[in-house]
């Protein structure tokens, strides 16, 4: 016979279990891929005219049934995917850190839309909305992640009037500053093949040089012709200097740490260009790092943000463009150390 409690344990907990399928139920939530932790929901989002769009996104949710102590939302670059990020998934989600990452429309995962323009509003709106079908349980606190092309919409989305009281912190990789960087140099040559792409009669030819460039040249790995023609024309709509009213929004909320991560050897985004940005931001220590081990550099970015400051900006003088695989543990130590600070669960592993 089962005592009192423990029958009263039991109707709580097939409560719980039927709050989870109903909310899965009405979001419209189905497995995509239970190994990679994908799931398909449809969303409804605004392009850049105000016209709403409906498309089901491909999203990754390492913590599905909730219960984190924070959430991370992770925004990949272009090209890219949530896959992006997986040297930081393991250590987060041991430690309950639950990670978010929509696979952006027309590139790989997420089906592209002919009325989407690759414009910011449209990622944001689109991001947002796979945001809000999560219903997120457990812990609001929320930590925006931008990697290259996605650091632009960590920072709006992090500023917005729907998400400010929640953000606590983000965190910039290897992004764009507030003028054009080596990569957009000259940018005729860019604004040429879009206009090429939308006469659509030479796509049969110009998807798969486009493959071949991106895989073979540049080195970043689209899975299609159609996806690495919908990465080049998200390079004709960075914010640029249009970031300076969130820049000061964040000035204007202490709480909200921001950690600004660059490399000296980046391919794409200069130093120089990075530095530029990052004097933008009040209360701010810079950081330099030439060592292999991110320990040293760890301990003084966690001690510079628990003595009060407010950004910190790191170069990592000999890395290159993907600091999210080449210094992940940093980055999980760093996110780890702000969560401990700012909700006293947590400690950084350093």
């Amino acid at each position: 016979m089962l005592s009192l409690t423990e029958r009263r344990l039991c109707q709580l907990s097939v409560l719980f279990v039927r709050e989870i399928a109903i909310r899965r139920a009405a979001t419209g939530r189905i497995i995509y891929d239970a190994s990679s932790m994908l799931f398909s929901v449809p969303v409804n989002f605004k392009n850049f005219k105000g016209d709403m769009i409906q498309l089901d996104a491909i999203y990754q949710d390492t913590m599905p049934d909730g219960g984190q102590r924070a959430t991370v939302l992770a925004l990949h670059g272009a090209p890219g995917s949530h896959a992006d990020f997986k040297y930081l998934i393991p250590k987060l989600r041991k430690n309950a850190i639950r990670v978010i990452s929509p696979n952006f429309p027309g590139q790989g995962f997420t089906k592209g839309h002919p009325r989407l323009a690759c414009e910011n509003v449209e990622r944001n709106s689109f991001a947002q909305a796979v945001l809000d079908s999560v219903g997120i349980t457990g812990s609001k606190d929320l930590y925006l992640l931008g990697h290259s092309r996605g650091g632009d919409n960590a920072v709006q989305i992090a500023t917005s009037n729907k998400n400010l009281g929640n953000v606590r912190g983000v965190v910039m990789l290897n992004s764009a500053g507030l003028r054009e960087h080596r990569a957009m140099r000259p940018f005729w040559r860019i604004g040429i093949t879009i206009r090429l792409l939308d006469l659509k009669i030479f796509n049969s030819m110009l998807h798969p040089l486009l493959y071949f460039v991106y895989n073979h040249m540049l080195g970043l790995k689209v899975p299609t012709g159609e996806a690495a023609a919908t990465a080049l024309r998200l390079l004709r709509s960075f914010a640029y200097d249009k970031l300076l009213p969130n820049i000061k929004i964040i000035n204007e909320h202490p709480e909200i740490k921001f950690l600004h991560a660059y490399s000296g050897d980046d391919s794409l985004i200069e130093a120089n260009v990075s530095k530029e940005f990052a004097e933008q931001f009040k209360n701010r220590v810079e950081l330099e790092c030439s060592l292999d081990n991110s320990l040293d550099v760890s301990v003084s970015t966690i001690e510079a943000f628990s003595e009060g400051v407010q950004t910190v900006s790191v170069n990592f003088t000999n890395e290159g463009h993907f600091l999210q695989k080449f210094r992940a543990h940093f980055l999980v130590n760093v996110i780890l150390g702000l969560v401990s600070m700012q909700s006293g669960k947590l400690k950084s592993d350093l």
